[in-house]
């Protein structure tokens, strides 16, 4: 009976000690994201009725001064989102109370810009477009026949 016993204790202890460290993991970035939780709600406590920016202001500077440096994007992307903001400012400036007609001219501007909104459902209406031609193309296919033909034609385009 002892051995039963000290068997299941074992067992227990074992198990819930392999739980709290599976629960216990928090990836690659799990110490700089509780410092960032560590430093919001430290912000929060600071100016609770401060705005986003602000709050983001702060996590930054308390993020900065914790030595945890946050992404820096490529040229490229730095360049896009100059684009976006420019373009997204401009067109709340032209039409301050209209919401429709600033966004169609973001969108306009955006084109100009060469920063495509919506890519993933261009994406997707391509490969309904390639399915539509697999499948009247092979009437009869399987459907594995019908995902390597739907593939090739998404990636020819």
């Amino acid at each position: 009976m002892r051995r039963v016993l000290a068997a299941v204790v074992g067992a227990g202890i074992a198990v819930g000690g392999g739980a709290a460290a599976w629960a216990g993991t928090a990836g690659a970035d799990g110490p700089k994201r509780e410092a960032a939780r560590a430093c919001l709600s430290v912000a929060r406590q600071a100016a609770p009725d401060a705005d986003k920016a602000a709050l983001r202001d702060a996590v930054k500077a308390c993020l900065d001064e914790a030595g945890i440096e946050g992404r820096t994007p490529t040229p490229e992307q730095q360049a896009k989102r100059e684009a976006v903001r420019s373009c997204l400012q401009g067109a709340k400036a032209d039409h301050p109370d209209d919401k429709a007609a600033a966004r169609a001219a973001a969108h306009a501007c955006l084109e100009q810009a060469g920063v495509t909104p919506g890519r993933l459902g261009a994406r997707i209406s391509g490969a309904k477009e390639c399915l539509a031609e697999a499948r009247a193309a092979q009437p009869d296919a399987s459907r594995d026949e019908l995902r390597s033909a739907v593939k090739e034609c998404v990636a020819s385009r």
